[in-house]
């Protein structure tokens, strides 16, 4: 005999054997067991290369100095370059890369950091550590995207909206000022470290255009291919350009 009884117990009973299938089949998908691949590389130069000189001060300089280091090719003692721009895109599929805030200071009248990568979208706050005025003139190829003044007080937020890169200066007679912000709708991106490294990990198997630029010394691409649970090494070399 059917009783109320004997309904709410087999009810009960299906509740809790159904439960933990469902949550397996849930954390057992094939997005989430699917093994990722790795991309390790460094980028060097070959060639002749001479230590770039310090950059002279015209201005300010009972504050900055009567020069400052010249941050535009930064060469290790065994020929990797720093402050390279790596982005990866892959050929199968679009992801989009997602907005943040990045920073761009002036400290000690140099821009910091030289070179960034931002995802496009992205908020740019501009700050001013140092008590002097700066401002932070914005290009993109020829055309101004901001020109902005900065005392020490004042903080400014830009958005990036637009991909390229953009070449940042400061018009207050700092002419030896200057920086690069790199805006990309790839998520997939790296500036070269202090040791001229790159990494990537958690990366879907498949084929990926590799892009690296550098200010000074140009543009390189290649096509590797990412392997489940494998690790691509990549060798990126750039020529100096021979004395005259």
């Amino acid at each position: 005999m059917i009783t109320i009884r004997n309904i709410i117990l087999w009810l009960g009973a299906s509740l809790l054997f159904a439960g933990p299938a469902q949550a397996g089949a849930a954390l057992s998908g094939p997005a989430d067991s699917a093994p990722r691949g790795k991309v390790v590389g460094a980028v060097s130069v070959v060639g002749a290369l001479q230590k770039p000189r310090p950059l002279p001060v015209f201005k300010s300089r009972s504050f900055c100095g009567a020069s400052v280091p010249d941050e535009t090719l930064l060469v290790t003692p065994d020929g990797r370059l720093r402050n390279a721009a790596v982005i990866l895109r892959p050929l199968s599929s679009v992801t989009a890369a997602r907005p943040k805030t990045v920073i761009l200071d002036n400290r000690h009248c140099a821009f910091t950091p030289h070179v960034q990568i931002a995802p496009l979208g992205s908020e740019l706050l501009l700050k001013n550590s140092d008590p002097i005025l700066h401002t932070v003139h914005a290009r993109l190829g020829r055309e101004t995207l901001f020109n902005v003044g900065l005392p020490h007080w004042r903080q400014v937020s830009k958005r990036l909206d637009r991909a390229g890169v953009i070449k940042i200066d400061c018009d207050v007679l700092h002419t030896w000022m200057s920086a690069v912000i790199i805006v990309t709708d790839s998520p997939y991106h790296f500036v070269s470290n202090e040791r001229g490294e790159f990494f990537f990990d958690g990366l879907q198997a498949g084929a990926y255009d590799i892009e690296i630029w550098h200010e000074r010394l140009g543009r390189q691409s290649q096509r590797i291919a990412v392997r489940d649970g494998g690790t691509t090494d990549v060798d990126v070399v750039f020529a100096l350009e021979k004395k005259r």
